[in-house]
């Protein structure tokens, strides 16, 4: 990682992907980064550090494309469950592959595209978790 990227997070993230190799590479990026962190490889996994007596999750980083409860799904899901969880997909599909794998644009929500520079997503994470509010801005990019 580059020197040159600061660590400053303290807040809570969960990262959901089921691609094992994705899945270490931001835990670890957001390791490095001073945040905590909690993984899981699908959505039924992840949901359990939404229940009421867990710790309370600041960021929910989410695999759109994933078997069972696909990434859309879980962030809807989250909206209900855990309302004041800032939520960020990430996908390396395009918005019309997203639409048809999953039925669903997920225009809704704030997200990351792979691959990505680590500078570039920790800046974006970083950005998501300052911002006022959970509602999502846009379709961020982490794309060099």
């Amino acid at each position: 990682m580059a020197a040159s990227t600061s660590k400053s997070g303290s807040e809570t993230i969960v990262v959901v992907d089921d691609d094992p190799t994705v899945l270490n590479a931001c835990c670890s990026a957001l390791r490095w980064a001073g945040y905590r962190v909690l993984s899981a490889t699908g959505g039924e996994s992840a949901l359990t550090f939404f229940e009421p007596d867990q710790t309370p999750v600041d960021l929910a980083l989410i695999d759109v494309v994933m078997p069972g409860i696909n990434g859309i799904e879980l962030a809807k899901r989250l909206k209900t469950i855990s309302s004041g969880t800032k939520i960020l997909l990430m996908s390396g599909y395009s918005p019309a592959d997203i639409e048809r794998l999953t039925g669903e644009d997920g225009a809704a929500f704030d997200f990351v595209w792979k691959p990505f520079e680590i500078k570039a997503f920790l800046q974006i994470i970083s950005n998501v978790l300052d911002r006022p509010g959970t509602e999502a801005v846009g379709r961020a990019t982490a794309k060099s």
